[in-house]
């Protein structure tokens, strides 16, 4: 049992916890039952998550050699070995369906800082790649975050304006095309002493939402809170939205965060946000209603170094 990962179903994410001198364990931990369940998994030693599913598949990445990436799915314990990655560069991944559905073939894509697009489908020997194009000189843009939505990925890149510029790429036949949106741009609300902000891109219940991280402090370890905004497609703006109603977001730090729809479980708070901090074992919410941060320690036996906590879905 201590080679697989819990069976009991839950309809919100597992905070997995990666600890050990080769991150040799797994410790997951279900929010409504308040209870982690230690594994040792072979199969994700020595490696992290750069991209989790919905449906419960994973990319994983290799700590030793960080081009090797494959798919891996911790119920079945189904591995698909990816073609190498060009570099050690930190990647935004992307997966347009699932691996086990037959019925659409599956995309894989990674994005670099530095907006060069790698795709490849399931079986392939090397990834394709395509250079984003824009205005702007290469050295000089850096990729934000992107998810996937109605086909299409959306992503936003750093060209030093107020706004993260929203973009699209998709696929036309084996080649992929961009277009920019013509977003109205927003005034920045961020309150002055706020020195630093990190962006995500989240799919959530049919709309896109932008999240702005916002952090102070002299490592930019703070964090005062959360400003979220919802796409108009059909006025290609950014809403600010003070409620996002019976929605929970699981914000990952690899890119791969989770929105859940109306989920009612025991612990699991609504309007929320939930987070993580780099080498940090604790378990962070931000509640939207009265904009406060609450703390917990959900697995007190682990090491306080060299740990990596991410959310995944069982299926």
């Amino acid at each position: 049992m201590l080679l697989n990962p819990p069976t009991a179903p839950q309809p919100y994410p597992w905070l997995l916890i990666f600890d050990g001198k080769d991150q040799e364990r797994q410790t997951f931990f279900s929010i409504s039952e308040d209870r982690f369940y230690t594994r040792v998994i072979p199969e994700m030693h020595n490696k992290v998550i750069i991209y989790t599913c919905n449906n419960g598949w994973l990319v994983l990445r290799d700590l030793i050699n960080s081009m090797n990436v494959c798919l891996f799915n911790p119920t079945s314990k189904e591995t698909v070995q990816l073609p190498p990655l060009e570099d050690d560069d930190k990647y935004t991944c992307i997966l347009s369906s699932s691996p086990s559905d037959h019925n659409h073939q599956c995309q894989v894509v990674f994005i670099d800082t530095k907006c060069m697009f790698y795709f490849c489908r399931l079986g392939d020997s090397k990834f394709d790649k395509r250079v984003f194009e824009t205005e702007m000189p290469l050295g000089r843009i850096h990729m934000t975050d992107a998810t996937f939505f109605g086909g299409k990925i959306y992503f936003i890149v750093n060209l030093g304006s107020v706004i993260d510029p929203l973009f699209i790429a998709e696929f036309v036949d084996s080649e992929i095309r961009f277009t920019k949106l013509g977003i109205e741009e927003y005034h920045d609300q961020s309150p002055q002493d706020i020195i630093s902000s990190g962006s995500y891109l989240i799919e959530s219940c049919g709309e896109i939402l932008l999240l702005q991280k916002l952090m102070f402090g002299i490592y930019r370890r703070n964090v005062f809170g959360f400003l979220v905004f919802r796409m108009d497609l059909l006025e290609n703006k950014w809403v600010q939205v003070k409620n996002i109603g019976e929605r929970t977001i699981f914000l990952s730090l690899s890119g791969s965060s989770i929105s859940t729809c109306s989920i009612l479980a025991e612990g699991v708070k609504q309007n929320a946000i939930y987070f993580t901090k780099a080498a940090d074992r604790y378990l962070y919410v931000f509640d939207l209603e009265d904009d406060t941060i609450s703390k917990s320690l959900p697995c007190p036996i682990v090491a306080c170094q060299r740990l990596f906590l991410d959310w995944v879905m069982l299926s």
